[in-house]
């Protein structure tokens, strides 16, 4: 298996490069020219590395050649000062683009695309959890920019017979990120994204309840942003959210790019349950030994995933939770575990 990863030195890149490396695979990285993360790879022996951007056909021919499975990562996640237009020629056509390079390269046995819950709509989801049959109306850029990616790889792929698999992740982070969520400071820039309008992938959240942000900071008052805190519906029931410790993607995207079956399908990557805003703030006080705090808000969100097709198709089998992540950032780091999402 000869796999070309690109996106090779971000959060799952670099550890999805390291796995395959240590499964025998021969691995081409493609990152972007000049990219300070690429340091991720340095002292992985037998890579080889290749420079090219997703808006460059001629680099991705040549890091296409000579593959025989692809591991489609890269992406802009926050759009920023990028215009719109380039924004979705990064997201959506730089999938055409690999496709095409595989295409003029012969094909191969498996395209893997990473795609993403943000198709879902997270800032109002249609159902809970969400099934991978669940409706992809996302009305944001980064969703609508994966979504078309999607679209692409679908039709390319029965127009040019290429074997595919898409994964959806949840929200995903290295343990060392994870402990510090359910934070007074992590609550606040979540609901400080109301800010921002219509340009987050979470709009549809502050919709009709615009002024979040100012409830939460009535309800925490003068505490310190390591303060362990959570939300509550205006039922008393938590806010919950699924996550996705960098480990069990990796796993996740292993498995989807290996197991036969697999081919054809989409799949939810993600934990094997969701964590409620109350557990996730009991977990940040019990081991960082902060106090903790739990605001009601006016409405209640609940972004969870279902998880079933994976298990049952792939074999995944999570081994990380909330819990575990916070545990592991808390006595020790990475180790030999994960290679962090920042070096």
């Amino acid at each position: 298996m000869r796999v070309l990863v690109t996106g090779a030195t971000g959060r799952v890149g670099a550890n999805m490069v390291r796995r395959l490396l240590s499964s025998g695979a021969d691995v081409k990285a493609m990152v972007m020219p000049g990219d300070p993360q690429a340091v991720k790879l340095s002292a992985m022996s037998g890579l080889e590395i290749v420079e090219a951007e997703l808006t460059d056909q001629a680099g991705i021919d040549a890091a296409c050649r000579d593959v025989t499975h692809v591991v489609h990562l890269a992406a802009q996640l926050v759009r920023g000062q990028t215009p719109v237009d380039r924004f979705y020629d990064i997201n959506a056509f730089g999938t055409l683009r690999l496709l095409e390079g595989v295409v003029r390269a012969g094909g191969v046995e498996r395209f893997l695309l990473a795609s993403t819950d943000g198709t879902y709509r997270p800032g109002d989801p249609p159902m809970v959890p969400l099934p991978e049959d669940a409706p992809q109306e996302p009305a944001d850029y980064y969703g609508t920019s994966k979504l078309l990616g999607e679209t692409i790889l679908r039709n390319h792929a029965v127009q040019f017979d290429i074997p595919y698999v898409i994964t959806r992740f949840a929200t995903v982070l290295d343990p060392v990120e994870a402990s510090g969520l359910f934070r007074v400071a992590w609550l606040r820039s979540l609901l400080g994204k109301a800010e921002l309008g219509r340009d987050t992938n979470i709009w549809q959240l502050f919709h009709n309840h615009p002024n979040l942000r100012r409830i939460f900071d009535a309800g925490v008052q003068d505490a310190p942003d390591d303060t362990a805190a959570g939300l509550l519906g205006p039922d008393g029931q938590p806010w919950s959210i699924h996550l996705l410790d960098v480990r069990d993607a990796v796993e996740g995207l292993y498995l989807a790019l290996t197991v036969p079956g697999a081919s054809g399908r989409a799949f939810n990557i993600t934990a094997a349950a969701p964590t409620k805003h109350d557990d996730g703030a009991s977990i940040i006080a019990e081991l960082y030994e902060v106090p903790k705090i739990m605001v009601e808000m006016p409405k209640t969100w609940r972004l969870e995933m279902a998880v079933d097709a994976a298990r049952d198709v792939l074999g995944y089998q999570p081994k990380h939770d909330f819990r575990s992540m916070a545990e592991s950032a808390r006595h020790g780091g990475s180790g030999d575990e994960y290679i962090p999402a920042r070096v």
